[in-house]
Order: structure tokens, then C-alpha cells, then sequence
């Protein structure tokens, strides 16, 4: 990923170089060569190689010869589920902020025993049916124990055993911070892919981070992804996701048989990315966030404003 920044005019290119057109290419191995997008390469070789990704949340934090424990963090963040089954726990130094980690942590209802090597440190669809998703900031030197910079965000994951929400649940879903559309417009709770440490800058003194989730559908011809992102900020002593925004597609597809029973060649298409902006103008005390798609011709685009009284951009 790359970030541009510009002072007064601030400019988060959130993915690169997608093409503009759909693009078939002939056989499996010619498929990550053609896809520009760093997130699409990683996902598409976890899918045809087993790849694992890079480790985005920090879950090999206690192997860097530190005393701490996941179990002593989930202890300071929600000691209430203190006994639940965590399938990750990552804290992440956030870069720029001296002595100031994010926390990621993810419970599921799977025995610990069933966990695969692929489940474990994880927070997406292949941990089902996930139960907690907690967000927290703390603040470390290296000594003695973390302290809480602010309350964290905790979230019980309101879906079924497969992250599927039910129509029903319109209430709980309006609350998550990681819900999405999947390509067969289903409402899910996405899989979380990382935290994304750009330069999100709400005001003088105020920061955000980010985090990507994503719904991907797999058929027998290819797959589709959807990512979004959720950013947070500390308001009044509490962590709170402060943004929701959809930033990234991509799909690719065996075209139909032809004539003697083989496939022409896989379809490639990666032509929707979003681009956040944010703006000089100020509401409410926060910059205005405009949200753009990158190489549109109709130039669609929409501004989102602080509100005082949800804490949100809407």
C-alpha cells in the first residue's frame, strides 16, 4: 500500500494501480503476475498455494522476549471473558505514537483442540462461529504491566455458524463496526485482514487507525472478494469506530467451456478501489472525509461529516 500525504490536503491512496478493464489471462499461474493490488496477490497465493499472510495483527508479539502473556493482556482489556477461547491476541506497536500498541483480539466458540494451523491467530470467515471481537489501545514501555489508554470497543459478533446475520438482527448488525456485503448481497460480518497504520489524521490533535476486513465468496469458477475498512479514534476516554468505508474489489473468473470442453482463459477484474481524502474543511471540529472511486469517469463521490452526537461520520 501506498500512502500519499500532502499537509492541509491529506490523501490516502488505500489501494494502487488497479486496471480499468477486466483482463483474461490463460492459465492459474499467470493470475498474480496481472493483479496490482498487494492485498489481492497475498490472498489469491494463500487460496492456490496455502500461503499463510504476514502476521498483520501482531500475534508473534510474545515471542519477541517479552514476560507478557496473551492471557495478561485479555486480563487488562476484558477480564469478564477472561475464560473464553481466544483464537487471536495481537498487540502492534502504532507507529508514530511512543509507548502506544493497538490490541486485536478474537474469541471463537471452536474447541481450541480443532483449531487448525490456518485458524489459529485468526480473525475471518474460517473461525466460525467467532463470538468477541475486541479493539484496544494501550499504553507500554517495556515495563511492568500495559495500562488501558482508553475503554476498549467490544463487540459480540451477532451471526450464525457460518457469519451469516439474520435479516432479523437488523438492530445488532447496524452495531458492528466489521459488517459488509458479500457478492451474493449477503450482509456478513467480515473477516479481519489487518490493521492499516496510514496517516489518518481527524484533526490537530487526533488520530486513527485502521482496520480491513473482507467477505470473500469462492465458487467453482474463481472467487469474488469485498473489503472495507473500519477506522478508530479515542472520543471522550473511548475507543470507537468513527468510520466505516468500502475500499477495495476484486474477482476472478474461469470464463465458460468452449466448444471442446476447455476454459478460454480465467478473468481478472480489480477495477474498483476507493481513495479517502481528507479535506481542509472542518465540522464539528473533525476534517471533512471524502471517500472517491479511483478512475471513475462519472467522478461519483460522497463527503462524510463528524456528528456530535453519534461520535461518527455520517
Amino acid at each position: 500500500m501506498r500512502n500519499i500525504v500532502k499537509y492541509g490536503f491529506t490523501t490516502l491512496l488505500l489501494s494502487v494501480n488497479i486496471s480499468a478493464s477486466a483482463e483474461v489471462v490463460h492459465s492459474l499461474d499467470q493470475i498474480n503476475p496481472k493483479m496490482h493490488s498487494q492485498d489481492g496477490k497475498a490472498n489469491f497465493a494463500k487460496e492456490m498455494n496455502g500461503d499463510t499472510l504476514p502476521n498483520e495483527f501482531g500475534s508473534d508479539f510474545w515471542s519477541t522476549q517479552t514476560a507478557l502473556k496473551p492471557s495478561d493482556i485479555i486480563n487488562i482489556i476484558a477480564p469478564q471473558y477472561k475464560n473464553d477461547k481466544w483464537s487471536l491476541v495481537g498487540m502492534k506497536a502504532w507507529p508514530g505514537q511512543e509507548d502506544r500498541y493497538i490490541v486485536v483480539a478474537c474469541s471463537t466458540k471452536i474447541k481450541k483442540e480443532i483449531l487448525d494451523k490456518y485458524q489459529e491467530n485468526s480473525c475471518s470467515h474460517e473461525v466460525d462461529p467467532r463470538d468477541k471481537i475486541i479493539v484496544a489501545v494501550l499504553d507500554y514501555d517495556g515495563s511492568g504491566m500495559p495500562k488501558l489508554a482508553a475503554e476498549p470497543y467490544i463487540e459480540t459478533v451477532a451471526s450464525d455458524e457460518n457469519g451469516y446475520v439474520n435479516n432479523d438482527n437488523g438492530d445488532e448488525l447496524e452495531k458492528s463496526a466489521f459488517n459488509l456485503k458479500d457478492s451474493d448481497n449477503f450482509v456478513v460480518v467480515g473477516g479481519l485482514q489487518r490493521l492499516d497504520f496510514a496517516h489518518y489524521q481527524l484533526n490537530s490533535q487526533k488520530l486513527a487507525f485502521g482496520i480491513r476486513f473482507e467477505a470473500k465468496n469462492m465458487y467453482p469458477r474463481g472467487s469474488v472478494t469485498n473489503q472495507s475498512i473500519t477506522l478508530f479514534s479515542i472520543i471522550n476516554h473511548r475507543l470507537l469506530p468513527i468510520l466505516k468505508s468500502k475500499i477495495y474489489f476484486s474477482k476472478y473468473m474461469a470464463p465458460p467451456l468452449d466448444g471442446n470442453g476447455r476454459a478460454v482463459g480465467h478473468e481478472i477484474d480489480e477495477n474498483t478501489e476507493y481513495v479517502l481524502s481528507f479535506l481542509p474543511h472542518e465540522t464539528n471540529g473533525f476534517y471533512d472525509i471524502k471517500q472517491t472511486q479511483k478512475g471513475s469517469k462519472n467522478k461519483k463521490s460522497k463527503i462524510y461529516r463528524w456528528n456530535n452526537q453519534k461520535l461518527y461520520y455520517q
